[in-house]
């Protein structure tokens, strides 16, 4: 007969794992994350939606999982979970999900091991089970800083190119919300999608889309959208010429970026001296073990 601990960690394992997995796919954009995006507040419209996790168990996360954002206060990762296309509620479930898996993963390893006649202390698992799942708890926020940050990186190289088809448009005699408008129309990726988004909801709040420029950088934490936002703003208010303005910001944040990929590369050569310094050693010490034998054990 199975017992009742041995049915408890099955499920609490189960749930884990799904709650994970779950979390690691994408959902379908609904209409609520779509006016959330366009909302220029700067307020989180409060989700109702209990599609996250399929079945029982989503109407269960649809539920809990705006309680644990407030209590936890998710929402200062708002920057973050706007560059990854993710919500303070999916954060909120992998965090519980990884919780969850590492509480019930030494559980698990202490059933198989009785299993097999072997029993450790009850300590060992319990203390082994709080660090796990401790240790899990933080790992989706490292997982989303990190993803941020190449974000970013990546915002960045397209503000850079954005800079430059503006200043072309410009130099074609397009007027300042033209120039905006069919400069983001030219590329395909997450941040030219960023950008059309941010002037689509400027014009639909009867706002110039240098606005929704700034909106946008002051959401996603770049600065740099911001420059395009305010030399554009001098050209529509004032009819500045600003073809070598736009110009000049390029070039410069194109040495800005050349200069972080020198620097992010020369600290990635750095950290490899140690493997390589490891394994000289170790292929020194396998030639050398042979003679060593000899002379300490004849």
């Amino acid at each position: 007969m199975i017992s009742a601990p041995v049915v408890l960690a099955g499920a609490c394992v189960g749930a884990g794992i799904t709650l994970v997995v779950r979390s690691l796919v994408q959902p379908a954009p609904d209409l609520r994350s779509a006016l959330e995006h366009i909302d220029g507040s700067g307020q989180a419209l409060p989700t109702t939606r209990g599609g996250v996790l399929p079945g029982p168990l989503g109407q269960v996360a649809a539920r809990t999982a705006p309680r644990i954002v407030e209590s936890l206060r998710l929402r200062r990762f708002r920057a973050d979970l706007e560059l990854v296309g993710e919500t303070p509620e999916t954060l909120a479930i992998r965090k519980v999900g990884y919780a969850l898996l590492g509480l019930a993963f030494p559980a698990l390893l202490v059933i198989l091991m009785a299993a097999m006649g072997v029993l450790p202390p009850l300590a060992i698992p319990l203390v082994a089970s709080l660090a796990l799942a401790a240790a899990l708890f933080f790992v989706p926020d490292v997982d989303l800083h990190r993803r941020a940050a190449t974000a970013r990186d990546e915002l960045r190289r397209v503000v850079c190119a954005y800079l430059e088809l503006v200043a072309l448009e410009r130099a074609g005699d397009a007027g300042t919300v033209e120039a905006l408008e069919r400069a983001a129309t030219v590329g395909d990726s997450p941040g030219f999608v960023l950008i059309r988004d941010a002037l689509t909801g400027a014009e639909l709040a009867g706002k110039p889309p240098w606005q929704g420029l700034t909106d946008l950088a002051e959401t996603v934490g770049v600065p740099e959208l911001g420059d395009i936002a305010d030399i554009m703003r001098i050209s529509g208010e004032d009819g500045a010429a600003v073809y070598a303005t736009l110009r000049a910001r390029a070039a410069s944040l194109r040495t800005q970026l050349l200069t972080a990929s020198a620097t992010q590369a020369n600290t990635a050569s750095e950290h490899m001296i140690v493997p390589v310094a490891l394994l000289g050693i170790a292929f020194m010490a396998l030639i050398g073990y042979p003679a060593f034998a000899r002379i300490l054990f004849g």
